[in-house]
């Protein structure tokens, strides 16, 4: 038979249930406004009817006993982190594209829309003017000659000034790439620190025992707001790349970035980036192994020491140590998405002119766009050049200084040839330098209306090896290089415009779940102080029949 005061118990246990209920509701309302928050709710359940060894006893005398506060439960939806760190991934990789593409059409647009007279058309013009000049009315005339050859340095200046500021976008883009995964490591290390803390809480909380394979945690609740700050990060992580998460039996996380273990308990990887300076393909990532403890040698195997990770960020040992010791994971299999994606595609990406049987990037990015202004550069010079071929020299050159023709540096190698600046009639007169009798002594004009008619020719443009799909003269391959670029950061801002709705979605469903909402929050404050109130008057209630038993009863005659 229960003891007289039993109800007095059970009530004792609701008001704590009630107190602690509303104590959780204070501490959502306290944190509606921190990042990373996520809801948080008591669960209580109704206490079992124990009978010892037996199990459980359903006899009427032991029912009843009341309710018990089971534990704090985070209220999140796996399928809902997982759709919005997939979004959150596409975001950040369209946004790096977008952003970058937006960037390189700012930097060129003045030379090619002609702004202040300074753009490629415009300056263009002027050199076909001054040829035309040349031919017509100064045939003897040094002044007018040296004012074609100022004419032309002003076109060599132009393209110059496009690989210049193709260049600039270049390392803008390489510091980006070197603060990103300076980000990334900060972020593998903390959740390293954060595993350890998580198990060693839900060993401090009793929650966790000893397993065949070291421990397991025998409760679902923990240190929540540990998990809140993991979440978190995983949540930033997945902004720079793809990212699985597995929560083990000892609470910790396995984090997996790019299909590597990257955290592994308090095990955690770094990145690194194996270029240090602009080259078409050459910018990758390699990780290092995230280890597992090695309690005889007190260290973490896998994991490389400071000097040989320094070695590798400053670019060197990377053949020697990282092939050996480090994972390259700069292929679309392992980085599919994510900002970092978004860079190795804007990095490298060569479009038409990647070697696609080498496994070269073929997106159109900035070595695509360079090389789009060094096919410019190279056709100018041999169109030019090859009017003067029989005479053995050459009017424009983009010969590096070892005298090799360089296509990847073509824009900014292109000047004038030494033959025509010490020769400024050389266009005029070529017979007259080529080391033969001149013909003539008066000027001839058919070379020069043959650099006239270049103007007007539609011209192939590429490396020799690949070229764009159809022909055009050079200011309408100026338009076409525009448009091209133009078009491409539109369709990146229509793929982060669609991208974006998706994650905004995705959110919002997300913080539905997770997030702290006044008004709910304001209901169930109302309930359990409802609920706290009945069970004050209940107590009150027993209170007084037990007094009327205590008090009341028993007694005879009066």
């Amino acid at each position: 038979m229960p003891s007289s005061f039993m109800g007095l118990y059970v009530q004792r246990e609701a008001l704590a249930c009630a107190q602690k209920a509303l104590d959780i509701t204070g501490n959502n309302l306290a944190n509606v406004k921190t990042k990373g928050y996520t809801r948080q709710r008591l669960d209580v359940a109704s206490v079992a009817n124990a009978a010892g060894t037996l199990g459980y006893k359903t006899g009427l005398d032991l029912a009843g006993q009341g309710v018990e506060g089971v534990g704090v439960t985070q209220i999140r939806n796996a399928l809902l982190d997982k759709q919005f760190r997939n979004y959150n991934s596409d975001v950040s990789n369209t946004t790096v594209k977008s952003n970058v593409l937006s960037d390189f059409e700012d930097a060129v647009d003045d030379i090619e829309s002609g702004a202040n007279n300074a753009g490629f058309a415009y300056i263009l013009g002027k050199f076909k003017t001054a040829l035309m000049n040349y031919s017509t009315n100064h045939a003897n005339d040094s002044n007018v000659a040296n004012t074609v050859i100022g004419a032309a340095k002003n076109v060599v200046q132009v393209i110059n000034s496009f690989s210049t500021r193709a260049d600039a976008i270049v390392e803008q883009t390489k510091t980006e790439v070197d603060t990103s995964v300076s980000r990334i490591n900060a972020i593998f290390k903390q959740m390293g620190s954060l595993n350890k803390q998580i198990t060693d809480s839900y060993i401090q909380m009793g929650h966790i025992s000893s397993a065949t394979n070291g421990y397991m945690v025998d409760n679902d609740y923990g240190p929540l707001e540990l998990k809140d700050q993991m979440n978190l990060l995983i949540d930033e992580l997945s902004s720079y790349g793809n990212v699985h998460v597995t929560e083990e039996t000892n609470g910790s996380y396995t984090v997996r970035f790019a299909n590597e273990v990257a955290v592994n308990g308090k095990d955690y990887a770094q990145l690194a980036t194996t270029s240090d300076n602009y080259a078409p393909t050459e910018l990758g990532f390699v990780m290092s192994s995230a280890g597992t403890y090695n309690a005889a040698t007190k260290t973490y195997d896998g994991l490389m020491d400071s000097d040989e990770w320094q070695a590798i960020k400053n670019g060197t040992g990377i053949n020697a140590y990282v092939r050996a010791n480090a994972v390259d994971i700069s292929g679309e299999a392992s980085i599919s998405s994510g900002s970092l994606r978004g860079y190795l595609d804007i990095y490298n990406g060569n479009g038409l002119y990647a070697d696609t049987a080498a496994g070269e990037n073929d997106y159109q990015g900035l070595p695509y766009y360079k090389n789009m202004i060094n096919a410019l550069a190279k056709s100018i010079t041999d169109e030019y050049n090859s009017i003067f071929l029989s005479f053995g020299f050459e009017i424009f050159t983009y010969d590096d200084a070892t005298g090799t023709a360089d296509f990847e540096n073509a824009a900014a190698n292109l000047r004038l040839s030494d033959d025509w600046i010490n020769n400024p009639e050389l266009i005029a007169k070529p017979d007259s330098f080529s080391g033969t009798s001149p013909a003539y002594e008066e000027l001839d004009p058919t070379y020069i209306n043959k650099m006239l008619g270049v103007f007007n020719t539609k011209h192939s443009y590429g490396d020799g090896t690949h070229s764009e799909p159809l022909q055009y003269t050079f200011e309408d391959y100026v338009t076409y290089y525009g448009n091209k670029l133009g078009g491409q950061v539109e369709y990146e801002n229509s793929e982060l415009k669609s991208s974006t709705i998706m994650l905004d979605s995705t959110e919002t469903a997300r913080d539905e779940v997770m997030g702290v909402s006044l008004n709910e929050e304001g209901v169930e404050m109302t309930n359990y102080q409802k609920w706290y109130n009945a069970i004050a008057r209940m107590v009150t209630t027993i209170d007084e029949c037990l007094d009327k038993v205590i008090n009341g009863m028993g007694i005879v005659g009066l």
